[in-house]
């Protein structure tokens, strides 16, 4: 990756970046207000569970096998996948999270990418899920499957030990502890995923997924999701 792939990626992977991703806990919110994520420990098992359940066998590997059928024109398999990546979730707020999110990414970074045929790439989504958004806005840039791969996964990580801090009784270092932890998995995680790019997206997460689901029943809600 060249210095200005990197600083381009951490451009698209930071906060500031306007994707609205801190309105969503996917979860965690319901979670914790259940008291099944009360502390730095339970904290630390809802990551990695969302790296094993979610992240690798989804939407990691989502975002890799988009960007695949990018460099091969391959642009039904795009199509198709955006629509899987709609239908395998089970949750309607995660769902409209994800649509939204990935919406969000490719317009701001239509934006400011300088490229007038970049409108023509976005419509080849029919839902514009966020890691299939981040595939094709990676694959514009020129980065490496591997490191786009590791860098949304840093970035869901660190939308999750934010929302933690905002949930539950943690301190800023203990959340960086965490990220910490989440991020000294993600070469693995990142590995696993490359080496499973021909299987099918899979998500099988129960847990999460009730937590998605009963988000709406929450007395007081800081999150959308």
């Amino acid at each position: 990756m060249q210095l200005i792939q990197l600083l381009q990626t951490l451009q698209l992977m930071d906060s500031f970046f306007p994707v609205g991703a801190f309105a969503y806990s996917d979860g965690l919110e319901t979670a914790a207000a259940a008291g099944h994520v009360s502390d730095a420990e339970t904290l630390h098992q809802w990551i990695d569970h969302f790296i094993d359940a979610v992240f690798v066998p989804c939407e990691g590997l989502a975002l890799v096998k988009s960007m695949t059928a990018l460099g091969a024109s391959d642009y039904e398999a795009l199509r198709e996948l955006d629509i899987e990546l709609t239908a395998i979730r089970p949750a309607s707020a995660v769902r409209a999270a994800g649509t939204g999110v990935g919406k969000r990414v490719l317009a701001a970074y239509g934006s400011i990418c300088r490229d007038e045929n970049f409108d023509a790439l976005c419509r080849l989504l029919p839902h514009g899920n966020a890691a299939t958004a981040y595939g094709l806005v990676f694959f514009h840039r020129g980065i490496p499957a591997s490191e786009a791969a590791a860098a949304l996964g840093y970035n869901r990580l660190a939308g999750i030990v934010s929302a933690g801090l905002r949930l539950i009784s943690i301190g800023q270092r203990q959340g960086q502890a965490l990220l910490t932890q989440g991020i000294e998995r993600l070469p693995s995680a990142v590995d696993r995923i490359l080496a499973m790019e021909s299987e099918p997206l899979r998500s099988f997460s129960p847990l999460l997924d009730i937590q998605q689901m009963n988000h709406r029943y929450v007395y007081s809600r800081l999150f959308r999701s």
